[in-house]
């Protein structure tokens, strides 16, 4: 359950930053580097996602996962589309 956490804390960061965005209507693509400290590859990391962020604006976004040495988990970028 350790990388539910990981993908629900991402969720909630996304949602965070994207509130403030005029007329966001859905995230379609997220960039992230995750450490393999995490100890969650990013298969599994990304079916995890999908799980969480169903029925939320990133319910459909494509992620672009690179795997890096370390203990880190950072959102590079958020792509969506607009009214």
């Amino acid at each position: 359950m350790h990388e539910y956490h990981l993908a629900e804390s991402v969720l909630k960061s996304i949602l965070a930053k994207t509130k403030d965005m005029p007329n966001v209507k859905k995230i379609t693509a997220i960039r992230l580097k995750l450490g393999n400290l995490k100890m969650v590859g990013k298969e599994t990391f990304s079916e995890t996602f999908k799980q969480v962020a169903a029925k939320t604006i990133c319910s459909d976004a494509k992620l672009d996962i690179e795997e890096v040495m370390g203990d880190t988990l950072v959102i590079e970028d958020i792509e969506g589309e607009y009214e």
